[in-house]
């Protein structure tokens, strides 16, 4: 279909930011005065508390308003990456963001000149600055890292050109890249895309189904192969310049704890915390995910499973069909534990048009939640009426929940978590959903729950976690001076496959281009975070499921944002992530799902 086919109630309220174009265009123009009114308090930075606490205000409502621009921008060209109208919109969106990383720059240096001491006296008192202690604290530990106030100018002047690759795969992948329909199940034609395929394909108890789609996949990466692996590469190779000129030891450190000038915490972890995380689980779950793959293979009478098969549910009906009403109803009544406040929010979301589930040409290849300052969360999350779909809305409605707190008790600079935190939240809902499930059903329903939990530990603890192992290795070829390729990525891609799988899967071309498949490439090391915040979120279900009170706990959690780093955040959860206990017991739990899908199909 196309985005001018989809029903009113499919799409999401785009003008409850604004009304139309010439209201987008006004605020631009607004924020440009703003930003000249935020420059003239670079000449009092070094006079006061009470100076810096009008400048640190005044900032936030800079950082405000650009957030609302760029987010009705990506909205919109979420919705139709191909129409121009709408790349121009994120362009012009794009432009002045640049403008605010240059002032927000010019600014942060201006502020750095202000004795290391003299913040840090500021930060840790009870005054008027200290609601800006965890940016002011990550200012003074970035410190060695900062350039020449000019060096610092020319690289926020050349943010957008820096971030051209993640642009160039954005728009390869949306607006480009095309692939052959294919028959689904019942013989219709089925649309193939990257977005389709990870959730609709992949989710298919059809084998023929699942391969006739996987084919089309990999022949429509296959044309722009060595473009992608130049987009990539030049990713690679910008971090790796910027931490040798920054002085860090390695790329990794860099990416995990360097703060930008809009001040979104880091990770604030050691390399070490990043090397374990994938050390533990990838090993650990190897054999458990090895034991599903060769029960499929039994239950479905095949020797390998292609690389196709690794995420389908062994039992047919596990993803059956469902309705939005249903998909509406289960999600409510899922969150209905953590009380009214939380279940209302929820409820608004379906209720208000928070949620853009039309499935179009020129789709964004992705789902995601984005909150928009003062006018609330937005979900993109296209619907193709299956029960995973149950559990991707409410993944993203558990952002639309933390967002929601968080904005509502903390300042613009202290709304957003760290990566590191915040795939907790949206995991947690998913958890939330699949007690819901248990507690209400039988033993086919309980089954079912299992195949559609594993796919969401597959997709966070494997094919998340594998993608946080492969920049790994590629950040380490790349500091030690090798050359990043479109054949080299293949051959390390295969390597992590390789070793995760062994035996059970048969790898091939298809395979060896996964890494075309996310842009979270283009976004550090974000993708490894993935598998923090669902080993959180399981030990946090865990807990509940056993009968402890975990919704206020964890509610308070979420309102504090950003303000404190996120392995503070899981501490007041009761949770110690920087250990390796919360890991092991996540493993476990998905050990015990195949246990039961092996009992239960005995």
């Amino acid at each position: 279909m196309k985005r001018s086919e989809i029903p009113q109630e499919q799409v999401w309220s785009v003008e409850s930011i604004f009304a139309d174009e010439a209201a987008f265009d006004a605020a631009i123009e607004q924020l440009n005065s703003d930003i000249t009114a935020l420059h003239q308090h670079k000449d009092t930075l070094t006079q006061g508390e009470d100076q810096l606490a009008s400048f640190l205000k005044a900032r936030d409502g800079v950082l405000a308003a650009t957030e609302r621009i760029f987010g009705y921008a990506f909205l919109k060209f979420s919705e139709d990456g191909t129409d121009a109208a709408n790349q121009a919109l994120l362009g012009r969106a794009m432009r002045v963001a640049q403008t605010v990383e240059e002032e927000l720059t010019d600014l942060r240096d201006a502020l750095m000149t202000v004795p290391a001491e003299r913040l840090e006296q500021y930060a840790n008192a009870d005054g008027p600055v200290a609601t800006y202690r965890l940016y002011l604290t990550e200012l003074a530990a970035n410190r060695p890292h900062l350039l020449d106030p000019k060096a610092e100018a020319a690289l926020a002047a050349m943010g957008e050109a820096l971030g051209a690759p993640s642009n160039w795969y954005r728009t390869v992948t949306g607006a480009d890249m095309r692939y052959q329909p294919v028959a689904d199940e019942e013989g219709k034609e089925f649309s193939v895309s990257t977005f389709g395929f990870m959730f609709r394909v992949e989710t298919s108890t059809d084998l023929e189904f699942r391969r006739r789609a996987y084919e089309s996949l990999t022949n429509g990466y296959r044309p722009y192969h060595n473009t992608l692996g130049v987009s990539l590469a030049t990713e690679i190779k910008r971090n790796v310049a910027m931490a040798k000129l920054r002085g860090y030891d390695s790329t990794a450190q860099m990416l995990l704890n360097a703060g930008d000038a809009t001040g979104t915490p880091s990770d604030s972890v050691p390399v070490s915390f990043f090397e374990r995380v994938p050390g533990v689980i990838l090993k650990e779950l190897a054999p458990h995910m090895q034991r599903y793959a060769r029960l499929r293979s039994r239950v479905w009478g095949i020797d390998k499973l292609s690389f196709a098969d690794t995420k389908a549910p062994v039992l047919k009906d596990a993803n059956r069909r469902v309705t939005w009403d249903e998909v509406q109803h289960l999600i409510s009544s899922s969150v209905e534990v953590m009380g009214s406040e939380y279940k209302g929010i929820v409820e608004r979301a379906f209720r208000e048009r928070w949620i853009y589930r039309g499935e179009n040409i020129g789709n964004l290849q992705g789902a995601y939640c984005n909150w928009v300052p003062d006018v609330h969360a937005y979900v993109f999350a296209p619907f193709h009426g299956i029960a995973y779909d149950m559990f991707m809305t409410t993944h993203e409605l558990g952002h639309a929940a933390h967002g929601t707190y968080a904005y509502a008790n903390q300042v613009q600079q202290n709304r957003s978590s760290s990566r590191l935190f915040v795939e907790a939240p949206s995991t947690f809902n998913e958890h939330l959903l699949a007690h819901y499930l248990r507690q209400t059903g039988g033993e086919e329903t309980r089954l079912h729950t299992n195949c559609l939990q594993l796919f969401t530990f597959h997709h966070n603890f494997v094919t998340h976690l594998i993608e946080g192992e492969l920049l790994r290795r590629l950040y380490l070829l790349a500091d030690a001076g090798e050359p990043v390729t479109a054949s080299v990525l293949d051959r390390v891609q295969l390597e992590v496959l390789g070793e995760f799988w062994g035996d059970t899967v048969e790898l091939d071309e298809g395979a060896a281009m996964t890494w075309m498949r996310q842009a979270h490439y283009y976004s550090g090391l974000y993708p490894y975070t993935y598998s923090v915040g669902l080993t959180a979120s399981t030990v946090l279900a865990q807990r509940l499921a056993a009968g402890e009170d975990v919704a206020d706990t964890w509610i308070n959690v979420l309102k504090q944002g950003g303000r404190v780093h996120a392995l503070d955040l899981f501490r007041q959860a009761g949770i110690e992530m920087d250990s390796e206990q919360p890991y092991k017991e996540a493993v476990a739990y998905v050990g015990r799902l195949v246990d039961e899908l092996e009992a239960g199909l005995s």
